[in-house]
C-alpha cells in the first residue's frame, strides 16, 4: 500500500513543499478551488478517522496500516499507484465518499518545535495556489474567510485524528489487528496480490473480556469495528473497478 501520513515517508501524503502559513511570505498567494484530484491519483489508499467510517462502508474496504503507527485506511486501488475513484480529469467517481484527509488539501497541521503545538501550513506545490489577486490567502495581514474555513476544518479533522489514534493503540493494546493479504485474478486474466495492511480478526475481538467489551462499548468503539469487519464487502466493487480500467 501507499505510505500515509505518519508513515515513514518524510512527508505527509500527497504534499511536496508544506510550509507554516505566515502573512510575509505569502501576502500574495491566490487560493482557487477547481475540484481535481489528480493529486490523489497515485495512491491506492487514503487515510480515514472513525467519524468517517460511516461514509465510506458505502464505499472502500476499511483496513489498518501494517507499520506503526497505525492508521485506517480506505483502499483505494490495487496497484501502488492507482487511485481508481479519480479519472484522468481530477474527478472523483460520482457519488463515492472523498475523504476528509483529500478534501483538506492542500492545508495541513505541521508540529512546532516544542514537539506539543501544531502550527497551520500548506503545500506551496498545490495546483490552486497561484500568485495575483481574487480569493487571497491573506487580506490586510489576516487569513481570509475561505481561509479561516478550511483552517476550521484542519481543526476539526486534527481532533478526529487524535480520537482515531486511541482507538488504534487499544486494538493493538489488545492484539486485535492481524497481517492480511487480498489475492484476487481480474477479468483480463491478471492476478493481483495486495498485502502489508492489517484488520481486526473477529474471532479475537468475540473472545473480548466483558470488562473491555464494556470499555470499548463506552468509548464508541463497537461502531466502528462492525463497520470495519462489514466494509469487506467493498472488495468486489474496487475489483469492478480495476478490471473496468484496465491495464
Amino acid at each position: 500500500m501507499a505510505q500515509t501520513e505518519g508513515a515513514a515517508s518524510s512527508l505527509p501524503l500527497f504534499y511536496r513543499r508544506p510550509v507554516v502559513l505566515a502573512a510575509a511570505r505569502h501576502f500574495d498567494l491566490n487560493y482557487v478551488p477547481i475540484g481535481d484530484y489528480r493529486f490523489a491519483r497515485a495512491s491506492n489508499s487514503i487515510p480515514l478517522t472513525i467519524a468517517e467510517f460511516v461514509p465510506a462502508v458505502r464505499h472502500y474496504p476499511i483496513v489498518f496500516t501494517g507499520a506503526a503507527p497505525v492508521l485506517p485506511v480506505a483502499i483505494v486501488g490495487v496497484d501502488a499507484d492507482d487511485n481508481l475513484f479519480v479519472d484522468g480529469g481530477g474527478q472523483w467517481a460520482a457519488g463515492a465518499y472523498v475523504p476528509a484527509y483529500v478534501r483538506r488539501y492542500p492545508f495541513i497541521f505541521v508540529e512546532a518545535d516544542n514537539k506539543t503545538d501544531f502550527l497551520h501550513a500548506i503545500d506551496e506545490a498545490a495546483r490552486v495556489l497561484k500568485p495575483g489577486d481574487g480569493n487571497g490567502v491573506f487580506r490586510d495581514g489576516q487569513p481570509s474567510e475561505l481561509i479561516r474555513q478550511a483552517l476550521s476544518f484542519c481543526g476539526e479533522y486534527q481532533a478526529n485524528v487524535a480520537a482515531t489514534r486511541a482507538f488504534c493503540d487499544a486494538l493493538e493494546e489488545e492484539s486485535l489487528l492481524v497481517p492480511k493479504q487480498a489475492d484476487f485474478t481480474l477479468a483480463s486474466g491478471r492476478r493481483v496480490r495486495l498485502g502489508g495492511f492489517r484488520v481486526i480478526d473477529e474471532e479475537r475481538f468475540n473472545k473480548l473480556p466483558n470488562k473491555t467489551f464494556l470499555q470499548f462499548r463506552k468509548r464508541g468503539w463497537l461502531h466502528p469495528i462492525y463497520l470495519q469487519l462489514v466494509a469487506t464487502v467493498n472488495w468486489a466493487g474496487v475489483i469492478d473497478l480495476a478490471a473496468k480500467r484496465g491495464p
